[in-house]
């Protein structure tokens, strides 16, 4: 296997970038990646976008990458006993340190979410109150924060399916055609309606190198393209039905 890592990424770096070429060879050493074992698993719901990120990362940096070990002590007892560190342990330990950042950032935007308890809502007999009001009595002695916790918790997940089915409707019309019209240049087919239906809506959802297989299009330039433009064009629509 390190014999095989190595020689396929000399491939990508032996080619100007960017160029087909080498985009062709780090597809392949993408996948090859991609299967290793020991890569960073968490189980934050945006998990895939940080492993995304980092595969992004990679493929600019990976001409870069030399192999370490991970301490003095290890590097002088591998000299003694005439072992090298191993090519694929180090190329994960490499992948995993830029990875558990990308993670780790994901955690702290979300401890940054609050929600105001003045914010108005409706109680379960629809008339409109305040989130303060709705949560059990300050005064009882079973209230804690977990309570507090699971309330708001169930009170945003009923606004977000009520706001998730109108723009899951807009998503589908498309009627004004924003999310068709943005592609990348060279591929019309490859536009955000297209991918936001098939990577967000379809239960379960398709996986990128699937969608850029049947498009003919690399993986890197479609990722490049949801990331910069469909996923900002979609924030910008939550954020108009969101002041509605």
């Amino acid at each position: 296997m390190d014999e095989q890592l190595k020689k396929l990424i000399d491939d990508v770096c032996c080619y100007p970038d960017p160029s087909p070429e080498r985009q062709k060879a780090l597809n392949r050493l993408l996948m090859l990646i991609q299967q290793l074992p020991g890569i960073y698993k968490s189980g934050h719901q945006d998990y895939l976008e940080a492993l995304n990120q980092t595969w992004e990362w990679m493929s600019r940096k990976i001409c870069e990458f030399e192999v370490r070990s991970p301490s003095d002590s290890v590097r002088v007892a591998s000299r003694r006993e005439g072992v090298s560190p191993s090519f694929q342990q180090s190329l994960v330990t490499w992948i995993n340190g830029y990875l558990k950042w990308r993670i780790k950032d994901l955690y702290i935007a979300d401890s940054n979410y609050i929600i105001s308890l003045d914010r108005l809502t409706r109680n379960d007999e629809g008339d409109e109150t305040t989130l303060l009001n709705i949560l059990p009595d300050r005064q009882s002695e079973s209230i804690s924060l977990d309570l507090l916790d699971i309330k708001i918790a169930q009170i945003q997940e009923v606004e977000r399916q009520c706001l998730g089915q109108r723009i899951w409707q807009y998503i589908e019309q498309d009627q004004e055609g924003k999310l068709k019209a943005s592609h990348p240049r060279k591929n019309p087919e490859c536009h955000c309606h297209l991918l936001t239906m098939r990577l967000l809506l379809k239960q379960p959802p398709h996986k990128i190198a699937d969608i850029a297989r049947e498009l003919n299009i690399s993986n890197q330039t479609l990722y490049s393209h949801w990331k910069k433009n469909c996923l900002p064009l979609l924030k910008d629509i939550g954020m108009n039905f969101g002041s509605d």
